[in-house]
C-alpha cells in the first residue's frame, strides 16, 4: 500500500523524498504526509457502499454540465407535520456537508441524520467524486488529488441552487461543513463563491491567505488533532492568525492526543468518548449560534 500511494503521489508531482527526509522544522503539510498518516494509522475499516443505495436524492448538476449530482438529504425526525401529503412544518436552515477522501459513505450519512436531528436543519451530502467511492487508500489519495476545486464548486452551487428552489423548507441560512478533503473544499468554496455562508473544517487543509479570507462575511470553525502529521502547529497557528487579521469571526481548536481524522462515528459521541464528544459539542454550539444570529 505504501508503494501503491508514493507511486500515485510521485505521478501528481509530489517529491517522494519527502517521505524519507524530514528536515527541521517539520515540513508544510502534504499529500505525502496525508499519506503517511492514513497508511500508518489506517480508519476503521469502512464499507464501499454503492451510491445508489446511500443517495435519496438526485440535484441536477451546473447549466454546463448534463451531470446529475447523487447527494443524501437528511430531514430532522418528525419535521413534516403532514406525512401523507409532505407538507413541511416550518422552514429550516441547511448544512451542506462534504465527504472525506473515501466519497460519500455510511458514517458521512450517520453524521448527517445526528447534525439534522440535533439542530433541527437540513443537511444534504453530495457525491463530489461524480460516482466514485472507495475504501482503498490509495486510491481515496487519486481521487482527493484529481477531483478540481473549480468542479466542486460547480456541484455546490448546484446543492444552493436546489435549497433556494425549496422556498418553503429554506430559510435561507446555510452553512458549509466538511471532513479532511471535504474540509479544505468548504473553505475555499465559501471563501470563493458563498461568503456569507458558515463554514466548518474538520481537520483539512487550512486557507492561510488574509486577502481570501477578507471575502468571508461569516464565522469559521475549525477541528484539528495535535498529532496531525498533516497539520503542524505552527500552520494551524498561522490558520487561526490569517482569520484574526482578515476580521473573520472563528472559533479554531486543536485537541490533544489524537491525529487526522479521530471522529469516525456517532458511537464515539454517544458514548463521551474525549475529545471526539469534545468536537462535536464544538460543532454543533458553532451552528447553532450561526443559525439562532
Amino acid at each position: 500500500l505504501f508503494l501503491v500511494a508514493t507511486t500515485l503521489l510521485a505521478s501528481c508531482g509530489c517529491c517522494c523524498d519527502a517521505l524519507f527526509a524530514f528536515p527541521s522544522p517539520p515540513p508544510p503539510p502534504s499529500w505525502v504526509a496525508h499519506a503517511i498518516e492514513h497508511l500508518l494509522s489506517p480508519p476503521p475499516p469502512l464499507q464501499a457502499t454503492p451510491l445508489e443505495e446511500l443517495s435519496n436524492i438526485r440535484i441536477p448538476g451546473a447549466i454546463a454540465s448534463d451531470t446529475e449530482i447523487l447527494a443524501y438529504e437528511a430531514m430532522p425526525s418528525g419535521y413534516y407535520c403532514d406525512q401523507k401529503n409532505q407538507e413541511p412544518s416550518s422552514s429550516l436552515p441547511s448544512i451542506i456537508l462534504i465527504h472525506e477522501f473515501f466519497g460519500l459513505n455510511p458514517s458521512i450519512i450517520e453524521k448527517a441524520q445526528a447534525l439534522s436531528n440535533a439542530l433541527n436543519c437540513r443537511v444534504i451530502a453530495p457525491d463530489t467524486f461524480r460516482g466514485d467511492v472507495t475504501d482503498f487508500i490509495p486510491k481515496a489519495i487519486w481521487l482527493a488529488l484529481t477531483t478540481p476545486q473549480e468542479r466542486v464548486n460547480d456541484d455546490l452551487d448546484a446543492v444552493y441552487s436546489y435549497l433556494e428552489s425549496e422556498n418553503s423548507q429554506h430559510n435561507g441560512k446555510v452553512a458549509v461543513m466538511g471532513f479532511c478533503y471535504g474540509g479544505g473544499k468548504a473553505i475555499r468554496y465559501t471563501s470563493t463563491c458563498r461568503p456569507d455562508a458558515a463554514t466548518v473544517v474538520f481537520y483539512g487543509s487550512p486557507l492561510t491567505d488574509v486577502d481570501e479570507l477578507k471575502r468571508l462575511k461569516a464565522p469559521v470553525c475549525g477541528v484539528y488533532g495535535s498529532e496531525d502529521a498533516q497539520f503542524p502547529k505552527i500552520l494551524l497557528d498561522k490558520f487561526q492568525s490569517a482569520l484574526n487579521e482578515a476580521g473573520v469571526e472563528n472559533d479554531v481548536r486543536v485537541y490533544d492526543g489524537v491525529g487526522h481524522a479521530f471522529w469516525s462515528d456517532m458511537e464515539q459521541i454517544e458514548r463521551g468518548d474525549r475529545p471526539q464528544a469534545e468536537a462535536y459539542g464544538q460543532c454543533t454550539s458553532f451552528l447553532r449560534r450561526f443559525f439562532d444570529a
